[in-house]
């Protein structure tokens, strides 16, 4: 059994407990977790064996508010479209499967090689996680 909190991929994306409603989310290909930028500024990360982690306290002045939002529009505006498009990450069951099976799903969904991208260029899942 896995130690890792289980998520709804496939489903509604999950949200940040008690957190303002949601400006932007989008998968960090560096970090490889969710980010979601949250209306006070607040900005929270997800990785697939975590919760939400609020890893900016919400903006003390709307200056710095802006100063984020602009960033995290340019990170956006920079990322592929697969990477836009993600809004929830997959469980650990099925990565735990994946990494025994021969085929995996990509990020949008297709099935690939544990090493593969899909006919539009998105990563299997265990690629983008940076798990292999």
């Amino acid at each position: 059994m896995s130690a890792c909190h289980e998520t709804s991929h496939g489903h509604a994306p999950s949200q940040p407990s008690g957190a303002e409603p949601e400006r932007y989310r989008f998968f960090s290909i560096k970090l490889h977790r969710l980010i979601s930028y949250r209306e006070d500024g607040a900005v929270y990360v997800r990785d697939v064996c975590s919760d939400w982690v609020r890893t900016r306290a919400p903006a003390d002045t709307d200056a710095i508010k802006a100063e984020r939002f602009e960033r995290a529009a340019l990170a956006i505006t920079n990322l592929p479209a697969w990477a836009r498009s993600i809004t929830d990450l997959p469980t650990m069951t099925e990565i735990e499967r994946w990494s025994t099976d021969s085929v995996v799903e990509a990020t949008d969904g297709e099935e690939v090689e544990p090493d593969g991208h899909s006919s539009d260029g998105a990563p299997s899942w265990l690629l983008a996680l940076g798990m292999i």
